[in-house]
């Protein structure tokens, strides 16, 4: 006889809900990079970035009822501690186990950590020092990494830096018997982003997942449903839409990840179905994928 296998553990895998702001904004906050970012949200953003878009993506999102939610980052538009306060709202809100990633707008200007993502510490770290940090549901460990850091004007870039690079290191090496997800916001692989959004360590963050393994990253940023691997290795580099963007482009139209995570002797099966929300709130799945990882076993250079 067999033996009885664990349940699938059972993703939701959201980025860049990119809240509505509350408004209206002091003008004392917007002499930095906030006034341009004001000027984009103005002009462009806040017209493609619907509330009730975002709204029917979480719903369904919830409907599906998973066993955690995995956030790549971005709730906010421009890092304000009442943006902070509001996101911790809505988080409030979902269901089960939440783990967070910062994104570029969550941390677009330098200031204190304690003014803003403080206010998230129920859902990730409550100190930048404590990256990166892992959440186990079940069989499978949520890695957060923070690669949100300040930038220039015109620039979204990222960086996760030497020394969360070797507590990552030490991290994926010693849950190599659990299933290793990884959550980041900034994409680790060129081609994914202008230069300009790109992670500057991607060569690093790539070469210090060859050696260490994991069975798949997952990452937000570029508002795009794609998929490809980290580079030099065979690990799934998934991507996703962004939660409230309505866009003419189907990979690019508001959705989420769900993801299926399941074990069979010595192989993890990761089952990907990508959902899309319509304009008239109309959600479907799009795309299925299946990996099978082998357990404990580095990412094989491709």
């Amino acid at each position: 006889m067999s033996a009885i296998q664990p349940s699938p553990v059972r993703l939701a895998h959201l980025s860049d809900v990119h809240l509505p702001p509350p408004l209206p904004i002091s003008p004392r906050a917007l002499f930095n990079k906030r006034a341009l970012s004001l000027l984009s949200w103005q002009q462009h953003r806040r017209h493609r970035h619907l509330a009730g878009l975002g709204d029917a993506v979480v719903a369904d999102a919830i409907a599906h009822a998973p066993d955690a939610f995995a956030i790549t980052g971005d709730l906010t538009n421009f890092g304000l501690p009442a943006e902070f306060a509001a996101a911790a709202d809505w988080l409030s809100t979902l269901p089960g186990a939440v783990t967070v990633v910062p994104g570029n707008h969550d941390r677009m200007t330098p200031m204190p950590w304690t003014s803003g993502l403080d206010l998230w510490s129920r859902w990730m770290p409550a100190r930048p020092d404590a990256f990166p940090y892992m959440r186990q549901v079940g069989d499978v460990a949520l890695i957060g990494v923070n690669s949100a850091i300040a930038s220039p004007p015109f620039m979204a870039y990222g960086r996760v830096g030497r020394t969360q690079g070797e507590r990552l290191r030490g991290m994926l090496l010693r849950t190599r018997h659990l299933c290793r997800i990884v959550m980041i916001h900034h994409p680790p692989r060129r081609g994914l982003t202008p230069w300009r959004k790109s992670l500057l360590d991607t060569a690093q963050f790539a070469a210090l997942l060859k050696v260490t393994g994991a069975e798949a990253v997952l990452h937000g940023h570029s508002h795009n449903a794609s998929l490809a691997t980290v580079p030099g290795t065979d690990i799934p580099l998934i991507g996703v839409a962004s939660a409230s963007l309505q866009s003419d482009k189907p990979w690019r139209q508001a959705g989420w990840n769900e993801l299926s995570i399941s074990r069979a002797s010595d192989t993890w099966q990761v089952d990907l179905t990508r959902r899309r929300v319509d304009a008239d709130g109309t959600a479907h799945s799009t795309v299925h994928r299946t990996w099978k990882r082998p357990i404990g076993i580095p990412g094989i250079a491709t």
